[in-house]
């Protein structure tokens, strides 16, 4: 696994963690700006789903990362990768019938 994926998987299992941990469904994002050459990935943006602690249609983990992001520039976006993780151990051990 590159040092891209690992950074973003671990930031989105964290965020599912909170996402659970606040009542949610488990699932957290992340985007990893990859950089120039040479240079190390870089966390740019986190989030998680949010749809039952918000009671929001649209606020789905990759949207929550968007969200908090900012506005970033085009170049970031052009050379980032957006992860997505379901933490299925947290929801396997609930019975919170989240339909999935």
């Amino acid at each position: 696994m590159e040092a891209v994926d690992k950074l973003g998987m671990a930031a989105a299992i964290e965020q599912a963690k909170k996402s659970y941990a606040e009542g949610g469904i488990p699932i957290g994002s992340a985007i990893v700006y990859h950089g120039s050459e040479g240079e190390k990935p870089k966390l740019v943006a986190e989030g998680h789903n949010e749809r039952i602690q918000k009671a929001s249609a649209t606020l789905h983990g990759e949207i929550s990362a968007l969200e908090n992001g900012g506005r970033l520039k085009a170049e970031v976006y052009r050379n980032s990768t957006i992860v997505r993780n379901v933490c299925w151990l947290a929801h396997e051990k609930t019975n919170r019938g989240f339909g999935f």
